[in-house]
């Protein structure tokens, strides 16, 4: 038998008042017992009323206030620290590993041993802020350590072929990915920051703090004003925490809407040259994958081979992706490409894919995918199109992009005969330096062939026919 088991977010009444009522009737029990047991346990009454008479003290709110500050403070400073030395971290293993003790010191060290240590160093004023900016450090740096290491690496070779700038990588790959990671962290880290910060307070007797007013409920044993004084911890990390991941999400609505993607199209000679490669080698270990030589000029030129005999590699070296092992490669070039994958921002529909490589320059974009069988003003995602609607997006992408020289790799995957057809005619129109890798003969009939060598085959050989 499965058994199935939903978790959902929010209290439900029931258990409060539940929780609630044991807590009165504990209260009651006590104070049956015992001629000071109210001073032991006050009631939820009790506590309620007392906070409702502090309410209109003006010291209430601005003993609140300073707590707020600085405890809130603490985690907006971690976090302007912790995302960039993440970010960082995750692409250079030196600093991960100059890091990783300070992390693992901090995630296992008692809170109290630093507030401790940090009262040698610090006015009493201040330690709640760094207390609950160290507690919360290691939470926002590694969710997003995690974040940018699990990116989709193919969305960023797919920018840096089609030379998208920084800005609209930030708003169009980094964040999307990352955003969800930093959510979970600054859930957990708010709740995390208050828990310190009070410590702190309480610790080093900071004057005007909620921290000073437990210790001094506890002193006095005024059970009342010290879980009054919790709960409103309780309530401004609660609210804060509602406010932010309320931002949060408003923020990830905007990165989903793609109007944060704008700016110029990259800049392109308009260049018709050929390409010359001169004895280029590449091998993976031990095991070669690539040894030729060929020319090409513009114009379509289709790429055959059987799988796995560096098709896919050669196109990679073309468009800087890989280094060569040795050769040249003459013929400046800037590149454009359709990708094995389809490499779309599923979350964008077909403008906002357009826009975050073209920028403002849409021109003839509508004309093109209607030629193609698409709608530009498509609302949906194109997660929730159909595969070869996606690939014929992707082909459009490639040659709406000002590069000089197409990169195809199986572009027509997918593709019905007509569509293959209409397909074949745009890259044609073009007029573009075209390498189109395929396994099919019906889209290289007519148009020069090259046959890259299958190494260890004395009778394969490298050419260029027409």
């Amino acid at each position: 038998m499965r058994i199935s088991i939903t978790v959902r977010k929010g209290l439900r009444a029931w258990p409060v008042l539940f929780w609630l009522a044991l807590w009165q009737l504990g209260s009651m029990a006590l104070t049956a017992l015992y001629p000071h047991g109210h001073l032991l346990l006050a009631s939820p009454v009790r506590v309620l009323l007392r906070l409702w008479s502090l309410l209109p003290d003006a010291s209430f709110w601005g003993t609140a206030a300073r707590s707020a500050r600085g405890i809130l403070g603490g985690f907006l400073l971690s976090c302007l620290m912790a995302i960039p030395l993440g970010a960082l971290a995750a692409g250079h293993s030196r600093l991960r590993e100059l890091l990783a003790p300070l992390v693992a010191v901090v995630k296992t060290a008692p809170v109290a041993s630093f507030i401790i240590l940090a009262l040698v160093w610090l006015n009493p004023r201040t330690l709640p802020c760094f207390i609950s900016a160290l507690m919360v450090f290691p939470t926002v740096y590694l969710n997003v350590l995690e974040g940018v290491g699990q990116m989709d690496c193919r969305l960023l070779e797919m920018a840096l072929v089609f030379r998208v700038p920084f800005h609209r990588r930030l708003w169009g790959v980094y964040l999307p990915q990352v955003l969800p990671y930093f959510r979970s962290a600054a859930s957990l880290a708010l709740g995390l920051c208050w828990k310190a910060g009070a410590a702190a307070e309480v610790i080093a007797l900071s004057g005007g703090t909620i921290g000073e007013r437990l210790y001094n409920a506890k002193i006095y044993l005024q059970t009342p004003d010290l879980f009054a004084w919790t709960v409103v911890i309780i309530a401004v990390s609660a609210g804060f925490e509602h406010l932010f991941l309320k931002g949060l999400d408003a923020l990830e609505h905007l990165l989903c809407s793609g109007r944060m993607l704008t700016g110029k199209p990259p800049a392109c000679r308009d260049v018709s040259a050929g390409i010359k490669v001169t004895k280029l080698r590449k091998s993976y270990g031990k095991r070669p994958v690539l040894d030729l030589s060929f020319s090409a000029g513009p114009g379509i030129t289709c790429v055959t081979a059987p799988s796995g005999t560096g098709k896919t590699t050669l196109l990679r070296l073309l468009m800087g992706l890989e280094e060569p092992d040795s050769g040249t490669i003459s013929g400046s070039h800037t590149w454009t490409a359709v990708f094995q994958e389809d490499r779309l921002l599923e979350d964008l529909n077909a403008a906002e894919n357009l826009r975050f490589v073209l920028g403002d320059r849409l021109e003839g974009a509508a004309e093109l995918l209607s030629r193609l069988g698409l709608d530009l003003l498509d609302p949906r995602p194109v997660r929730a199109w159909s595969g070869g609607m996606k690939r014929r997006l992707a082909l459009a992408r490639a040659l709406l992009s000002p590069g000089e020289a197409l990169a195809l790799d199986e572009p027509f995957t997918g593709l019905d005969e007509a569509l293959r057809g209409v397909c074949l005619e745009c890259v044609k129109s073009s007029g573009r330096l075209a390498l189109l890798v395929t396994h099919d003969p019906r889209d290289a009939c007519g148009l020069p062939v090259l046959r890259l060598p299958v190494l260890g085959d004395s009778d394969e050989t490298s050419s260029s026919s027409p």
